[in-house]
């Protein structure tokens, strides 16, 4: 391995550590290439450098470390993407901008910028001053890349907001597909694989769904113990 990879994999290691940080999951520092991730301050799996997430053989039955990978193989491979965007984007250069942002993405009259910082990669979308010599109206996502991209989207229109969800919504709809599922209701094969399809998207969007279902059903059935007079 050479020492441009010895560091690339650094600083990605690094910025997924924080990012596990602010998801609160467990992780310990990285051993032979890789990010070891703990449940209960178990070691279940690791994350390699191109940011897959590996899951230990014995733990491949268990609800809980299979929900886990899940959620860290989603941000591992969000952290993955736009560390290799940092790497290889260009200086975003304007008159009214001193932070050494990179330029991630431009469309529109609009930019997405990154800057590394010691609270992890800072994003924010401005939009071009006349002549794309200095930006105004920041958006400022801080470390959040999927509100970043999702607002980007919005602000240069390649994504209309009436089309999108919220994650409340995703657990919402994710929860009576699986209500649906579980009280065999009669559906085809067709219809019945669909829904399924349509949870793992939802799965994939939401990363802490687990985390969003579990809160979702404790108020329920706090709602249902304690009715309104």
């Amino acid at each position: 391995m050479t020492d441009d990879e010895v560091k690339k994999g650094a600083s990605f290691f690094a910025e997924l550590t924080q990012r596990f940080r602010q998801e609160e999951i467990e992780c310990a520092a990285p051993e032979d290439d890789r990010l070891l991730v703990l449940l209960d301050g178990c070691e279940i799996g690791a994350v390699t450098q191109n940011g897959g997430m590996l899951l230990r053989k014995e733990f491949l039955d268990n609800p809980a470390a299979s929900d886990l990978c899940h959620q860290v193989g989603a941000v591992a491979a969000e952290v993955h993407e736009y560390m290799e965007l940092m790497e290889n984007a260009p200086l975003l250069e304007a008159s009214s901008l001193s932070d050494p942002y990179k330029l991630l993405a431009d469309f529109n009259g609009y930019v997405l910028g990154g800057m590394e910082s010691k609270h992890g990669v800072q994003f924010t979308t401005w939009m071009w001053t006349y002549g794309k010599d200095g930006l105004t109206l920041g958006h400022y996502c801080e470390n959040d890349y999927a509100a970043a991209k999702q607002d980007f989207a919005l602000r240069t229109g390649l994504v209309q907001k009436e089309k999108l969800f919220s994650p409340e919504q995703l657990t919402e709809i994710y929860r009576c597909i699986q209500d649906t599922l579980d009280h065999q209701y009669d559906i085809t094969y067709e219809q019945e694989a669909l829904l399924k399809e349509t949870q793992e998207q939802i799965m994939d969007a939401v990363p802490d769904l687990p985390q969003r279902v579990a809160e979702a059903q404790a108020q329920e059935e706090t709602a249902f113990s304690h009715p309104m007079l």
